[in-house]
C-alpha cells in the first residue's frame, strides 16, 4: 500500500468507539450489583449467639444447636419461622454446642445437643424441650411458655 492508499483509508476515531461500548458494560455491571444485593437481603438472618443477654430483661429461647444432628437444624428453621413475630419481646439465641462457649452453656445447665431452652427475663429456666419443632408448635410452645 502506498502513502496515498493509507490516507484515503477511512480513520477510525477510537474515542468515540471507547464511549460507546462502555455503557453496555456499565448497564450490565450494574444490573448484576443490583440483582446481588436484592440476593443478599432475601437470605435468612443469622441468630445471636450472645448467651449474656439471659437474664438482662429479655425474655430468651435458646437452641442448643449442634450442626451434625438434624433436629437441631429443623428446630432452627422453625426458630426462624416465628422469629419475626416474637422478635421485639423475644431473644433467639443460638449456643453452638461445638464453640467454647456453647459448650460451656450445655454444660452449665446440663443440656444436651437440640435442647430449646425458654428463659425468663429474669434469667430463670422456665423449660426445657427436646422435640421435634414446627412453626405452629414453637408458636404454640412460645404462647404457652411465656
Amino acid at each position: 500500500m502506498t502513502n496515498k492508499e493509507k490516507n484515503k483509508m477511512p480513520k477510525i476515531n477510537s474515542s468515540s468507539t471507547n464511549k460507546k461500548s462502555i455503557w453496555p458494560k456499565l448497564i450490565t455491571f450494574s444490573l448484576i450489583f443490583i440483582v446481588i444485593i436484592i440476593a443478599v437481603n432475601l437470605l435468612p438472618r443469622g441468630f445471636s449467639q450472645d448467651l449474656t443477654v439471659i437474664g438482662q430483661g429479655t425474655k430468651a429461647v435458646v437452641l442448643v444447636h449442634d450442626s451434625n444432628v438434624l433436629q437441631s437444624a429443623e428446630t432452627m428453621v422453625a426458630m426462624n419461622a416465628v422469629r419475626d413475630e416474637f422478635e421485639e419481646r423475644i431473644a433467639f439465641i443460638v449456643a453452638d454446642i461445638n464453640t467454647p462457649d456453647g459448650r460451656k452453656f450445655a454444660e452449665r445447665y446440663g443440656f444436651g445437643p437440640t435442647a430449646l431452652a425458654f428463659f425468663a427475663s429474669n434469667g430463670e429456666q422456665l423449660q426445657v424441650l427436646y422435640t421435634e419443632q414446627t412453626g405452629d408448635s414453637l408458636r404454640r410452645n412460645i404462647d404457652i411458655i411465656f
